[in-house]
């Protein structure tokens, strides 16, 4: 084994997020932080070979997790091969575009962090080298086309995050009101990123930047509203079920990511009239509080 570093167990937790600004048309995007969550224990040893279980959901395949953790293992030294186990449990569904695969990068790049005793003196240092990680290995693996920075980082940091993925730049951070909550239309259709027809997202690149520039002023709410409008017309959501959100309430709504599901955001005060409003739709009805935390770890040390 390459480098002398001590292997161990890791654990962490991240978060699911909606979409704020969409970035594939333009590599600008912006995302929000939801109270939704998925935990990730990484337990590294010298050898070979990786075991992963799952626990409330299965991703397509595991090509994503053995990317994070090479990625991470190259940090740390680790050149000539390791093994792992990998357990992780969640509650986001998978391919809806509630970023679970930015919640999964995230949460085994940073349990896998700690379990190598990465950047033990920064808790900030930390973060970052996981979303590093996190994001080359979500572009390997070929579930992003931007790198989805702005997913990760409000997966990893919590809050509303805009950003240029691209720059992988956090040009902004905020916490928006604690009183708003997300009422979620969750389908089961699942819809992979890799099937999105980029192109047609790209006709609407001028509402995407005018949307972005909203975000990075403070006006999320609107830049949401326009987001929701130039996807649905792109991708053939119905632009209906966005304005009946509106009309019984909701300050924002909009498919999240390249959908299936869509997102609203609520004051609590209207959160039965924007649910009974989206009813009649296929799909389960989830609502959520947002997350302003950041991401969670520890490690714990190898026994026997």
């Amino acid at each position: 084994m390459g480098g002398v570093v001590e292997v161990g167990r890791g654990r962490a937790s991240t978060f699911a997020a909606v979409t704020v600004v969409n970035a594939l048309a333009t590599g600008l995007g912006a995302a929000l932080s939801i109270d939704m969550r998925l935990e990730a224990f990484v337990e590294v040893g010298e050898g070979y070979g990786l075991h992963v279980k799952f626990e409330g959901f299965r991703p397509k395949d595991s090509r994503l997790i053995k990317a994070c953790l090479s990625r991470v293992a190259k940090m740390a030294g680790l050149t000539d091969g390791f093994k792992a186990e990998v357990k992780l449990k969640s509650d986001v569904p998978v391919a809806r575009g509630l970023k679970s695969s930015s919640a999964v990068s995230n949460a085994v790049a940073l349990a896998a962090v700690e379990a190598l005793g990465l950047a033990e003196d920064s808790p900030d240092r930390k973060l970052r080298l996981a979303l590093e990680a996190a994001v080359d290995a979500s572009l390997e693996a070929g579930v992003t086309v931007t790198g989805a920075f702005d997913d990760a980082s409000a997966s990893m940091y919590g809050g509303l995050t805009v950003t240029d993925n691209f720059k992988r730049e956090l040009v902004r951070r905020m916490l928006p009101p604690s009183n708003l909550k997300v009422v979620l239309l969750i389908p089961e259709e699942e819809r992979y990123t890799a099937e999105v027809d980029a192109e047609r997202l790209r006709l609407y690149r001028g509402a995407f930047e005018v949307a972005w520039h909203c975000a990075v002023k403070g006006c999320w709410i609107d830049a949401m509203n326009i987001n929701g409008l130039a996807v649905a017309s792109a991708l053939g959501y119905p632009v209906s079920a966005l304005a009946d959100a509106l009309e019984a309430g909701a300050l924002a709504a909009s498919p999240s990511g390249k959908g299936p599901a869509l997102a609203a955001i609520v004051e609590e005060g209207n959160v039965d009239s924007v649910r009974d409003a989206w009813l009649s739709l296929d799909g389960t009805i989830r609502v959520v509080d947002l997350n302003d935390e950041k991401a969670r770890s520890c490690r714990e040390g190898l026994t026997g």
